[in-house]
């Protein structure tokens, strides 16, 4: 990991302000991106040693997995009971530490076994020069799930944040066997598209020569990062949590970080059909979004009628950003366990 270059706040400011034009695409493209983007790092046949500039997240056990010639890492702790299984979302900085309030509490407060997987290409997982598509990540959860976890006992609970979440529904779909119950924090795919002019703003940018590297420099330095997360993502009230920065920056900044983001801009890592996903699965679902308004990433004003009038379905609406359990750990924590107690328990899956 190099260090980078030192800028005065006022060379910063105005690289990352410029007029207010700019500034409206640059949050744009920098919501979609923090959102929906993906980086890939150069390719690596074998095992690579692990990432050691990226710390212990969760303070959990960090193991890997041999699969199709690369490793992908997970977190875990070993107990007795039905596997508690956590799955982060896909973004430039993304990683496990997206879920780190919910695990510490996992941690302190049950006793059942946590896992914690980092997909392919973000954490401390190998990040081979391959497309990344939500095939592709579904087909991970899929070997984590069954290989890893186990699917003894009519399989694990998921908790998952936005694609990770849309990922984990069409594994439940089609292995019902390996999923019990998903909750889906900010799910994707169910509520409003994101921004077509985002979309294309990112692509115009991207096309560029020599933009690609300045911009993604500029969206994951720490003042970037801290702008678009007390802008988009925290609602006021809250504020924004250092260390959320902090390890989005140390993220950012493996080696390799900043490479071509194809597979986001080519739109391959949206999951096209995550709302048929959602209403085909059999388990027990529990929704939990934000309400705050201008800290929305998806609109969750209208979550479509068919899916709320599924049985064994339930969603929750709370008055934070877009990311509840950062927020109020505690509710989300709450309805949580209220789901599986009222909802999970009286709820046999169907098969499918």
């Amino acid at each position: 990991m190099t260090d980078e270059p030192k800028e005065s706040p006022e060379t910063r400011r105005k690289g990352l302000l410029g007029s207010r034009r700019r500034k409206a695409a640059a949050g744009f493209t920098a919501m979609a991106a923090a959102a929906y983007g993906v980086y890939l790092l150069g390719g690596r046949s074998g095992r690579r040693n692990p990432v050691t500039e990226l710390s212990n997240a969760l303070n959990l056990e960090i193991e890997y997995v041999r699969w199709r010639g690369v490793y992908y890492a997970y977190y875990s702790r070993s107990a007795g009971g039905r596997p508690l299984v956590f799955l982060h979302s896909i973004s430039a900085v993304a990683s496990a530490h997206e879920m780190r309030p919910l695990v510490q509490r996992s941690h302190r407060e049950s006793e059942r076994p946590i896992y914690a997987l980092e997909w392919l290409g973000f954490g401390h997982s190998d990040r081979p020069d391959v497309t990344y598509t939500p095939d592709l990540l579904e087909d991970q959860l899929e070997h984590f799930l069954e290989q890893v976890v186990g699917a003894e006992g009519g399989g694990a609970d998921v908790v998952g944040l936005s694609l990770g979440a849309s990922y984990a529904a069409e594994v439940a779909r089609r292995r019902p066997d390996l999923i019990r119950s998903l909750v889906a924090i900010e799910p994707t795919g169910i509520g409003s598209e994101p921004s077509e002019i985002g979309r294309g703003w990112a692509r115009l940018l991207f096309t560029l020569p020599g933009v690609q590297r300045a911009f993604y420099d500029r969206l994951t330095a720490p003042e970037a990062l801290y702008n678009f997360a007390r802008d988009n993502l925290f609602s006021p009230e809250f504020g924004v949590p250092e260390e959320f920065v902090e390890f989005g920056v140390k993220t950012a900044r493996v080696e390799g970080a900043s490479g071509p983001l194809d597979d986001f801009l080519s739109g391959r890592l949206f999951e096209r059909e995550a709302l048929e996903s959602y209403l085909r699965m059999r388990q027990p679902t529990l929704v939990i979004h934000g309400t705050v308004g201008g800290r929305r990433l998806e609109s969750f004003t209208r979550v479509p009628a068919e899916l709320e009038a599924k049985r064994g379905v339930r969603v929750v609406g709370l008055p934070t950003g877009a990311l509840p359990h950062w927020e109020r750990p505690g509710e989300v924590v709450e309805h949580i366990r209220s789901f599986y107690a009222e909802v999970v328990e009286a709820t046999a899956p169907e098969a499918t």
